[in-house]
């Protein structure tokens, strides 16, 4: 036998007389966990000590002294104890482990948030219940964020695209719609509408009803808040960081979700961007000066050709549609309307 085993055969012997630290112990249970064959072992050596305590006090046994055979069999009754004891805290640890982790993932899974993201299509539009009981407008090429139960004193939404929201009053959460990475809108109960579309260089907010505090990002990267009142617009320019507001003519701003175009003195430029997510095209303007022309006018439910005939009768615009190419199976790329 060589000395290393001899040396894990002290160990253990002392270990089973209870000569051992509570470090030391730690040691020969580490050991003993490592593989079966430590197991078998120290079994043998724990057979061994055994028989030898045995064989020690029944040496000591005197015929009719029956407290020495007492001691024998309290030997015995600890012994079985000890195994028993053993075997069920091995049971416990295998069931506890399992259950353990069951507990760890309950609480991990109550703590996560969920959220659902709606989208729609270029040309569509939809509208939602929101679970504290806003509702909010989607317009074309549109993406809101939510999670599925709001938690924690904040009802935090996230929007890409156009929408137009009536806020259900909390006094006690506030709601907070984040527009891109440098603007957030704050509100109570409220009614506004926000454009933040991806490609546009400006993040707009009209205020209908109520009022809404923004939250943005200066040059400077200061954080600075602006409030608002019904019937005005604040566009952020994200490149410049920087902030214009105006008086506007709010219905024509949310008319979308009606289905409606409205214009009021609208700069040819605004109109196109309106018309392209609502019609999914590209519009090319071939004389700058025309973008600044003013529109206004109201259409419900036309068609983009009747639309550009307005534009042709009362201004002379022209122009020349290329039809969107596609091979019937997949989305098909936007057209393109060239005015000149």
């Amino acid at each position: 036998m060589n000395e290393a085993m001899e040396i894990k055969e002290t160990t253990l012997w002392a270990y089973f007389a209870g000569g051992l630290t509570p470090a030391e112990r730690m040691d020969v249970e580490r050991w003993l966990e490592a593989s079966e064959e430590n197991r078998l072992l120290a079994r043998e050596v724990e057979y061994v000590y055994f028989a030898m305590d045995t064989l020690q006090t029944v040496r000591q046994l005197q015929v009719g002294a029956p407290a020495a055979l007492e001691r024998v069999k309290k030997q015995i009754r600890r012994r079985r104890r000890m195994y028993l004891f053993k075997w069920m805290e091995r049971v416990a640890a295998i069931l506890f482990i399992p259950l353990l982790f069951a507990v760890i993932y309950n609480e991990v899974k109550e703590d996560r948030v969920e959220y659902m993201t709606i989208r729609t299509n270029p040309g569509m539009m939809t509208s939602l219940d929101l679970p504290d009981g806003s509702k909010v407008w989607l317009n074309s090429e549109s993406e809101l964020r939510y999670p599925v139960k709001f938690t924690g004193k904040t009802r935090e939404v996230s929007v890409l695209g156009e929408a137009y929201f009536q806020v259900a009053k909390d006094v006690e959460r506030k709601f907070v719609v984040s527009a891109g990475h440098r603007l957030k809108v704050e509100v109570l109960g409220t009614e506004f509408n926000i454009e933040a579309y991806r490609e546009d260089d400006f993040i707009a907010t009209t205020l209908i009803k109520g009022s809404i505090s923004l939250w943005y990002v200066t040059g400077n990267n200061e954080s600075r808040s602006l409030r608002m009142e019904p019937n005005q617009k604040v566009f952020y320019y994200e490149r410049s960081q920087s902030i214009k507001r105006r008086e506007t003519y709010a219905s024509a701003d949310i008319a979308w979700i009606e289905g409606k175009i409205v214009f009021r003195n609208t700069p040819l430029e605004m109109v196109l961007k309106k018309l392209s997510h609502r019609f999914n095209v590209d519009f090319v303007v071939e004389n700058e000066e025309m973008k600044q022309y003013p529109f206004t006018g109201t259409f419900d439910k036309q068609q983009l050709v009747q639309i550009l005939e307005h534009f042709r009768i009362s201004s002379n615009i022209r122009y020349r549609i290329t039809e969107p190419s596609g091979d019937g199976k997949s989305i098909p790329e936007r057209g393109e309307v060239i005015l000149y």
